[in-house]
């Protein structure tokens, strides 16, 4: 297993509209805060991700992401269910598509889509960016990685690739194409100068002290999560 791109989920925003309502984009309190969420209702989505969207709250409120008191928990919940009414949906696969196109404003999302976006509203000509937004209070931090399967048939096949993703130019062209950060120092020297400096892209070590990995929960911390995240959905 050998780790080859990071992202972070974190707040996605049309500059433009954002600007003009006056509204923050550093911190989570502008996708949970009634007073904030009135000037955008109906242009928000938050992912489809219980795991994504408490560790958000829990953030918010001034917890770990990997927090599991049961209090805390129905505390995140408390705080999702207040915002909901103001969200547009709850997305976790069309809303590159709706941020490029104007129709959503602001995203809790994935730091490489975000990106994505701005790419494609830029392609498209539109007046406004689409900009990534890192909450002061911190955020997830996710690393993909390559694995071979224990029965794979050609591992020597496997290898071939990962080497190949993971010499420096090959890497860079990865970096560069989507707007993930890069877990190697090979493929740095590589890199479009301008990612390197996006704190979103390559966190620094103020930033990465409040950045978290989303850490596995029981069997029992999954079925009070999947409670809690029914009665979400269902409204309750």
């Amino acid at each position: 297993s050998v780790p080859y791109a990071m992202s972070t989920t974190i707040l996605g925003y049309n500059d433009e509209k954002m600007k003009e309502l006056g509204l923050p984009t550093d911190t989570w309190a502008v996708i949970f805060d009634p007073k904030y969420l009135a000037k955008v209702k109906g242009r928000v989505t938050v992912l489809d991700s219980p795991n994504e969207l408490f560790a958000a709250a829990l953030k918010y409120l001034g917890y770990s992401a990997n927090d599991t008191d049961e209090k805390h928990w129905k505390e995140a919940a408390d705080v999702i269910k207040k915002a909901k009414p103001y969200w547009a949906a709850f997305n976790a696969s069309s809303y590159i598509k709706e941020l490029t196109v104007g129709n959503i404003w602001l995203v809790h999302g994935y730091s490489n889509d975000i990106f994505q976006a701005n790419l494609d509203a830029q392609a498209a000509g539109r007046k406004f960016k689409v900009l990534q937004g890192l909450p002061k209070e911190g955020a997830v931090l996710a690393l993909d990685n390559m694995v071979i399967h224990k029965g794979a048939p050609r591992p020597d096949l496997a290898h071939k690739f990962m080497n190949f993703m993971l010499e420096g130019r090959h890497a860079a062209d990865l970096t560069n194409l989507i707007g993930s950060g890069n877990p190697n120092t090979a493929p740095v020297q590589y890199i479009k100068p301008e990612l390197l400096k996006n704190p979103v892209i390559f966190p620094d070590k103020a930033v990465r002290a409040k950045l978290e990995q989303l850490q596995d929960l029981t069997g029992a911390q999954r079925r009070l999560r999947n409670k809690l995240w029914t009665g979400i959905k269902a409204g309750r």
